[in-house]
């Protein structure tokens, strides 16, 4: 079955363009050499009028270090801190250097606002300026605005703005050195502004520093006159809260109520202590008088007058005993000692009554004033409470007072430390290497700009060819003498059949020939591929005419249904177009990503050798099976094509072409790959041609445009339509 699309049609489109490779650049190159020297030469002489045109300018630079040392007399009690050398600081100085206030300063002690080059307002127009002037004024959107004159402020930043274009700062390498560089027009110029901006950026480490300390010791004043009013606040709050609740101490911590109660608890311990003798006393001497023993009262209390009384007792007793013995009982002077006795005890019985009374008086006192004493203590209790409540409130208005007292003297402190540094402020950052005025100039690289014009040149050359080749393609050209192919779309051929075809002599041919053909469609019409190598244009030259032909071709006869597409070409001759085009259908196939098989049945064995590919094992000892077909397919060294070839030839060729194997070799090829060239050789050689053509889905017979209507290519035509070959189409070479 044919494949679909196989019917000629009025013209034939072209298939996605291939990737642009080396070859293709190099054919580029060499047909639009005058649009690329031109170009060149353009961008060079523009190059060379720059290096003339702009201005020699002269650079000069200042060196300044960050002073990481520290005096250890006034940096004691500074108000900042050191600056620090870590990279974050690095760059803080650097955008420091560069600071549109530092750079109003050196314009200000320069006076660079009257300098031409620094201030756009009094200079000269340059001739830059003068194009850009030019076209503002063709431009009709400037026709209709108001020129509204340029305020000081945008003045003065228009000149800050061009002064910043003309300085630099850059950190050297690792070390805590910066180089300020300055551009200008005079060298000398150059060097005044690089060691003023670096004075001005080290005298502004002063100038920070001596501010940071008046800014500071004025917050300190303002600070400690609030503190002081506050203090004087919360110390008459303590005195009138102190006398509203009666607080008074006779020392620190140390009130007159706590004093009282300690005075009381003394007083009561020993009251008790008293009482507790006296009371002891008491019941000792009832007890002494309840038992009869009276007299032994001085033992417990010491009374003279029971001493005494005893004492004469004790002698009576004695004056008793001699006159008992002398006189016996009932003598007078007896009777008389015994009342003298009676009398005594009388007396010690009194006494010691009296003193009973007088032990019980003293525990009533005792008693009396220990109940006093401690009424006394509850009072004082009471009130020790009140004023430890009204304490706490007090304690909480000292603790204020004492905090405000602390930050009053901490300023006081901080403020006597701050003052007077200004006259020893010392600044972070030295000027190690003043800027010297330079004796070569630093710009413009003349050399260097005229030496990268002519790459450049070239680059945009070849950018220009690429662009033309974009829009306007090349006409077809030659590269070492080898035709680039062309697509021709061929119009609906005009058909008058003869009634016989004779040949016709050879004619010029006109350059858009009408061919008058009766015979099979014409598929294509290329460039004559006549040689060989033309088998490698569709590697070497991706994108030239001929690869978009040959893709063009394997589109028309691929197989929509899925499965591989069997061509078979032949010809009336056995000539190279043949081969050349086999080749490079199976090759275009390849690049489109199709699995392409070669079977190159021809007796010369061309296509092999337009791929020069050595055979071993070939189509004989495949259908014989002596050899396996996926060790008889040899590879094509420049691509992915497979060729199975004829290394060595059949003893009967028409038997083998005819056989079952050779239908099962080629269904087995369909099946396995996408598209499959067979080579059939001249149709008018030999029947191997047209009995190979019946087995494929297409035919396609290649002819020069002028032997298209010789005998030769109708004999072909009949041949493979006798021997029912597959559709036959035709593809014209001229």
């Amino acid at each position: 079955m044919p494949p679909q699309g196989f019917a000629p049609a009025p013209g034939y489109g072209y298939a996605p363009p291939p990737t642009f490779q080396l070859a293709d650049l190099f054919r580029l190159i060499d047909a639009r050499r005058r649009l690329i020297t031109r170009v060149a030469l353009g961008v060079i002489l523009c190059g060379i009028a720059a290096a003339l045109i702009l201005p020699t300018t002269w650079s000069s630079s200042s060196v300044v270090m960050l002073d990481s040392r520290k005096n250890n007399i006034t940096d004691l009690t500074a108000v900042l801190s050191q600056l620090s050398a870590d990279p974050a600081s690095m760059q803080n100085q650097l955008q420091l250097l560069q600071s549109r206030e530092l750079a109003a300063e050196v314009i200000t002690r320069l006076k660079l606002d009257n300098d031409p080059e620094f201030n756009p307002a009094i200079a000269q127009p340059s001739l830059v300026q003068l194009v850009g002037m030019m076209g503002s004024l063709i431009n009709p959107r400037n026709w209709f605005e108001n020129d509204t004159p340029v305020s000081g402020i945008v003045s003065r930043d228009r000149i800050i703005d061009t002064f910043l274009k003309h300085v630099s700062a850059n950190a050297e390498g690792l070390s805590t050195t910066i180089t300020v560089t300055a551009t200008s027009r005079d060298p000398n110029k150059a060097a005044l502004i690089a060691n003023t901006l670096a004075d001005a950026y080290v005298k502004a480490q002063v100038a920070t520093k001596v501010d940071a300390t008046t800014n500071t010791t004025s917050w300190l004043n303002t600070r400690l006159s609030d503190l002081a009013q506050q203090l004087q606040v919360q110390e008459e709050a303590i005195q009138r809260y102190k006398a509203l609740h009666n607080l008074n101490d006779s020392a620190p911590g140390n009130s007159l109520v706590d004093q009282q109660m300690g005075a009381i608890n003394a007083q009561i311990v020993q009251q008790r202590s008293e009482l507790a003798e006296k009371q002891a006393i008491q019941d000792r001497i009832n007890q002494l008088v309840a038992s009869g023993n009276p007299a032994d009262v001085s033992q417990i209390v010491s009374s003279p007058l029971i001493v005494q009384l005893r004492t004469q007792q004790a002698t009576l007793i004695s004056q008793e005993s001699e006159l008992n013995s002398k006189y016996g009982p009932l003598h007078p002077k007896m009777q008389a000692i015994q009342q003298q006795k009676r009398d005594l005890d009388f007396k010690i019985t009194q006494e010691v009554n009296r003193l009973a009374a007088s032990a019980g008086n003293d525990v009533m006192v005792s008693r009396a004033h220990l109940n006093s004493l401690q009424g006394s203590l509850g009072g004082t209790e009471g009130t020790a409470r009140t004023q430890n409540m009204a304490r706490v409130q007090l304690q909480a208005l000292e603790s204020n007072a004492a905090s405000t007292r602390l930050q009053y003297e901490a300023f006081v402190q901080r403020l006597r430390s701050s003052q007077n540094l200004d006259d020893v402020q010392t600044p972070d950052s030295r000027i190690i290497s003043p800027a010297p005025v330079p004796l070569n100039p630093s710009g413009p690289k003349r050399a260097l700009i005229v030496g990268a014009s002519i790459p450049l040149g070239l680059l945009l050359g070849l950018l220009a060819a690429l662009v033309a080749e974009k829009i306007g393609p090349l006409m077809p050209v030659r590269v070492n003498g080898a035709p680039l192919a062309a697509l021709v779309p061929v119009a609906a051929p005009v058909i008058k059949p003869p009634r016989r075809a004779r040949p016709r002599p050879a004619q010029p041919q006109a350059q858009h020939p009408v061919a008058v053909w009766s015979g099979p469609p014409i598929l294509s019409e290329i460039n004559d591929p006549a040689l060989l190598r033309a088998a490698d244009f569709v590697l070497d030259y991706p994108a030239s005419k001929y690869s978009h032909a040959m893709a063009a071709l394997v589109r028309q006869l691929e197989s929509k249904e899925g499965d591989g597409a069997i061509v078979a070409l032949t010809s009336a001759d056995n000539s190279e177009s043949r081969s050349a085009i086999a080749v490079s259908l199976a090759r275009a196939a390849a690049r489109m990503g199709k699995k392409a098989i070669i079977v190159d049945c021809a007796p010369g064995h061309m296509a092999s050798r337009a791929m020069k590919t050595r055979i071993r094992s070939g189509l004989y000892e495949v259908l014989t099976g002596s050899v396996p077909l996926n060790q008889a397919l040899a590879k094509d060294p420049r691509g992915d094509v497979y060729l199975l070839g004829t290394a060595k030839r059949a003893p009967n060729s028409l038997t083998m072409y005819s056989s079952a194997p050779m239908a099962k070799l080629v269904q087995v090829l369909r099946g396995g790959a996408d598209f499959v060239v067979i080579d059939c050789g001249p149709a008018n050689a030999s029947p191997d041609a047209a009995l190979i053509a019946r087995l494929a889905d297409a035919t396609l017979l290649v002819s020069k445009r002028s032997a298209l209507n010789s005998p030769m290519i109708a004999n072909a035509a009949k041949i493979l339509e006798s021997a029912r070959s597959a559709p036959i189409g035709i593809v014209v070479t001229k």
